[in-house]
């Protein structure tokens, strides 16, 4: 009786490999976004003195120098939710999945917004569709 009742109890889901890479990429990525953001948002003024010594000579950065304040508030966010949703996506939860696909979404956008034409985010795109189809693949293995 008792071997049966040990066979028809669920084995827990393990995470896949894959899986756990996307999210320790993610972990560092966005860990690293929030940690920039936030002392860029914290220490605005020296940040942008930095970007003026820095992007001085690079024009394809020189947007930079004229972003305010909240732009970094708003990544900041983003990069926070984007960990959030890695780290419940870590526990097996589809809901990550959505709280990662959505503020990757808007972090798409937000540099659209600020600064127009002046960015190029083609890079940026690709990264983050690949990471939303790859975390997608995973999906049958959250709950």
């Amino acid at each position: 009786m008792e071997e049966k009742e040990h066979n028809t109890k669920e084995s827990p889901v393990k995470r896949p490999p894959l899986l756990t890479l996307l999210c320790i990429l993610t972990f560092i990525g966005s860990g690293l976004g929030v940690a920039g953001f936030l002392a860029a948002s914290v220490n605005y003024e020296q940040t942008m003195e930095v970007f003026r010594l820095l992007y001085a000579d690079m024009p394809e950065a020189a947007f930079l120098l004229n972003a305010p304040r909240d732009f970094f508030i708003i990544s900041l966010i983003l990069s926070a939710l984007s960990l959030a949703g890695a780290l419940l996506m870590w526990n097996l939860r589809k809901t990550g999945f959505h709280v990662y696909t959505s503020a990757q979404i808007i972090n798409l956008v937000v540099p659209l917004i600020y600064f127009g034409g002046e960015t190029n985010p083609v890079l940026n795109i690709m990264i983050t569709a690949l990471f939303v189809y790859l975390y997608a693949r995973n999906l049958r293995y959250m709950h």
